[in-house]
């Protein structure tokens, strides 16, 4: 038996080798060697900012673990530092957790669905009956834009030349050319282009180079505050004083010296420096401010415009997300918690006073004027707001910046700080101070003006400019700066607010018995239109308004404004051209009721974009 054992073994095949298992990642590395690659690699790919109190921080650490070692008691050292760092980390996290509820929700969000929201066009098929409408209605709209048009070739002939040849050369215009709901951009500017080309302004009328005269209410988008015939004045009296020092700058005159006198008797503030725009001044008010405090963060509020430097504009129109900016819901009480708990890292809280208009929202344009959804006016409570802010600041050791390029000027001889009865510690004008020319101006006190560092020789801040103050901007500015110095100046600004109530009330009542879903909302001498029904077509307005003599800005419809040289007869005419305009709109059908639910129906159109676009279909 056991030689046939032995036999049938010898018979057996061979055991063929276990198969070599596939190598693994894990053969070459261990989990925690590469958990500790993953943890370099995201530190080098994303370091983190090393700042000075970081690096003192890590050095006071091993300085202290060092002498706790030397004694022996490196475990009570490091129970005692785990307290205190926690402790500190406790508190930290209380101030980024309120500044996370603190945050205007748009600041949030902006960085995650800019990608996400491609560019559409809704097709001439559909672009008639978008809200639901009948076919016969559709056609009565197609009708009334084909006649619009057919009556703006020979209307504006010229200008149409102009501006097609205007946007081949200038990316602002062909930017500005859309002046609806975006969808709706591409069937419109084949119909209709609402470019102007100016040849002479005449009182509150400009005439184009076809010799339309229109009634103007874009105010230049905010400079117009005296009339375009005051400018007028005021430019040629600025050359008149500088035409015979020509270019010379660097040397300032006794014309600049009597500007500043008169600067800080509007500002309250004694120092003052020039700028070449709004924008400039602002870019100033923030470096010196961070420069004298010595802290890194900006607060501003959500919504407000601060010019286009992409320091202080946080979310739309910017690709640069600051990090060093808090932008805060406006009229909050978490905002000012935030204030009072982060006042050791905020060097100021930049205030556009405009907000008062549109509170927490951006400025009102037809751009987003999807259905009914401008809410505007000024907002309940907004001086008492201010004071708050006002205190909070002084007790946290914050500086209080109004810009008040827009509204320095316009709501009142001494702009918000007089409307509201509040004194900020810097001050920035721009706009109508020029007197008609390019301007920016700063103000504030000695401390928060400073420009180097009285105790150590390297710490300066550069606020510089070539042209500022310019010979020709300072005899303009000293122009308007003389008229509005006037006793009799204030007493202006009361009767243009008082003809401004009287002719909104005399237009609402108008509108409300026609029938038309219009309502207008002023505050001091800015006004909107509101749209009081759902429509998808309230943007059209604009394009009849300027058909009927109105001249708007490129947002349309949602802010426009009125100048102190505006009399009761062209509030009269200006009601008259807007009620023809009105009347075009209900006879052309667009003011038709919507047959869908308008809200519901662009949500579905953008979720329709969005999923073609993910999938590469659009």
């Amino acid at each position: 038996p056991d030689g046939l054992s032995l036999g049938a073994m010898r018979r057996s095949p061979p055991v063929p080798p276990p198969a070599a298992s596939p190598l693994r990642p894990s053969d070459f590395i261990d989990a925690r060697t590469a958990l500790l690659a993953v943890v370099c690699s995201l530190l080098v790919l994303h370091p983190p900012r090393i700042s000075r109190s970081l690096v003192g921080s890590a050095l006071g650490v091993g300085a202290l673990w060092a002498w706790a070692a030397s004694l022996g008691v490196e475990a009570d050292a490091a129970a005692v530092a785990a307290t205190l760092l926690g402790v500190r980390a406790a508190y930290r996290l209380y101030q980024i957790v309120l500044t996370m509820l603190a945050t205007f929700p748009l600041q949030l969000t902006f960085p995650f669905v800019v990608d996400l929201i491609p560019r559409f066009s809704i097709s001439k098929r559909s672009f008639f009956n978008a809200d639901g409408a009948s076919a016969e209605v559709a056609r009565k709209r197609e009708a009334a834009l084909e006649a619009l048009q057919e009556r703006w070739r020979v209307k504006y002939k010229q200008c149409l030349v102009f501006g097609s040849d205007l946007k081949n050369l200038i990316s602002d215009v062909r930017f500005t050319s859309g002046r609806c709901f975006p969808p709706f951009n591409n069937v419109v500017n084949e119909y209709l282009d609402p470019s102007m080309a100016l040849a002479r302004t005449e009182g509150p009328t400009v005439v184009d180079i076809d010799g339309n005269s229109s009634l103007d209410v874009s105010g230049s988008y905010g400079v117009n505050v005296c009339g375009y015939e005051a400018y007028k004045r005021f430019i040629t009296a600025g050359w008149a004083a500088a035409k015979d020092k020509g270019l010379y700058l660097g040397s300032l005159d006794e014309t600049t010296l009597a500007n500043i006198k008169m600067i800080q008797q509007i500002s309250g503030l004694p120092e003052v420096s020039f700028h070449m725009s709004g924008t400039e001044a602002v870019m100033a008010a923030v470096r010196c401010a961070r420069f004298n405090q010595r802290k890194p963060l900006v607060v501003s509020f959500g919504g407000a415009y601060h010019g286009w430097w992409d320091g202080m504009q946080p979310t739309a129109g910017n690709e640069r997300t600051p990090e060093d900016v808090l932008c805060l819901k406006d009229m909050n009480a978490l905002s000012l918690a935030v204030i009072r708990a982060r006042g050791s890292e905020i060097a100021a809280v930049l205030v556009n006073p405009l907000q008062c208009f549109h509170l927490n929202s951006s400025p009102p344009s037809d751009l987003v004027l999807q259905s009914n959804n401008r809410k505007v006016g000024p907002t309940p409570g907004y001086r008492e707001w201010l004071h708050k802010l006002r205190k909070t600041c002084t007790d946290a050791g914050v500086l209080l910046i109004f810009d008040e390029v827009y509204t320095g000027f316009r709501v009142a001889p001494r702009g918000a700080q007089q409307a509201y009865g509040v004194q900020a510690d810097l001050v920035v004008y721009g706009k109508t101070l020029g007197g008609g020319l390019p301007v920016g101006v700063l103000c504030g006190g000695k401390e928060a003006m400073t420009r180097s560092d009285p105790k150590k020789a390297a710490r300066v801040a550069y606020v510089i400019g070539t042209f500022a103050g310019h010979p020709a901007v300072m005899g303009s500015m000293n122009a308007f700066l003389t008229w509005h110095s006037r006793p009799e100046t204030p007493a202006e600004y009361d009767e243009m607010h008082r003809r401004i109530d009287a002719f909104v009330g005399e237009a609402n009542g108008a509108f409300k018995k026609r029938g038309y879903p219009l309502e207008l909302s002023s505050w001091f001498s800015v006004w909107s239109m509101m749209f009081t029904t759902p429509g998808r077509y309230h943007w059209m307005l604009q394009y009849y308004m300027r058909d009927a003599g109105v001249a708007l800005s490129w947002v349309g419809t949602g802010r426009c404004l009125f100048s102190l040289d505006w009399t009761d007869e062209n509030y009269a005419e200006l009601l008259r051209r807007m009620l023809v305009a009105c009347e075009q709109m209900q006879a052309g059908g667009w003011w038709e009721a919507p047959r869908v639910n308008v809200k519901k129906a662009v949500s579905l159109e953008f979720a329709a974009a969005i999923g073609k676009s993910l999938v590469g279909l659009a």
